[in-house]
């Protein structure tokens, strides 16, 4: 008589449908079982903890989160910083447009909705834009660096707001959003949607289409130009 695998076995899990004659098996084993062995019953029992164990989800660090440039958004590009980054977050999660059902793949696909509710720069626009595309949102004025990591290690970037301008020991600006989408013990790894901001002295190490992507922003110099009193930036875990 055939004795059954160790994969044989494995079969007999992947292939329960709660069928009548599966049942009628199950409950036979169970009866041999509660007789022959009643402690491989226990709920603590080897192969019920192993069975009910959860892998650890592996999430990548830096997130593969696709970068978006600003600059080839029109004449009004420049100013469009908040869309391009939160456009890279929402193509990264998967969001689609509700009626539609096509992907925000791009920043000018995201744009509208914005437009909808008010202007690029208002933080209530874009409130009102993720409520209409059903995406679980939170604007803060209180994050830090530790949140930052915990969002990353979550699987979520972060769509954050900086002083980009003056220098790093009194930095100043209307504000300027790039994407943290993973970090190191010494620097944010970011998409800048505008270039690479010079972080001692303020203002631009390079800019262009593409000149902020995979950028490294160190830490020292970055915390004093976004967390003051609270760093501003949308999470979406």
């Amino acid at each position: 008589m055939a004795q059954l695998t160790e994969q044989g076995f494995r079969n007999f899990f992947a292939f329960y449908r709660g069928e009548e004659q599966q049942t009628e098996g199950v409950d036979v084993l169970y009866r041999l079982l509660e007789k022959l062995q009643p402690e491989l019953l226990d709920d603590t029992s080897v192969w019920v903890t192993h069975y009910r164990a959860k892998p650890e989800l592996t999430v990548a660090n830096p997130l593969p989160v696709q970068y978006m440039s600003q600059l080839d958004n029109g004449p009004e590009g420049w100013r469009q910083c908040q869309t391009s980054s939160i456009a890279m977050c929402l193509n990264y999660l998967g969001i689609k447009d509700p009626v539609s059902g096509e992907a925000i793949d791009d920043d000018l696909k995201y744009r509208p909705f914005v437009f909808k509710h008010g202007d690029t720069t208002a933080s209530s626009s874009h409130q009102q834009a993720l409520t209409e595309l059903g995406v679980r949102h939170r604007f803060r004025t209180d994050l830090h660096k530790e949140d930052l990591m915990r969002e990353i290690d979550k699987g979520y970037p972060v769509a954050i707001g900086v002083l980009h301008h003056g220098h790093v020991s009194a930095p100043k600006g209307g504000g300027h959003y790039l994407v943290v989408r993973g970090y190191t013990d010494s620097h944010a790894l970011v998409h800048d949607p505008y270039g690479s901001i010079d972080l001692v002295n303020g203002g631009w190490s390079t800019q262009g289409i593409g000149a902020g992507e995979n950028q490294k922003y160190s830490w020292e110099n970055l915390i004093p130009r976004w967390d003051i009193g609270g760093g501003w930036g949308w999470t979406f875990s």
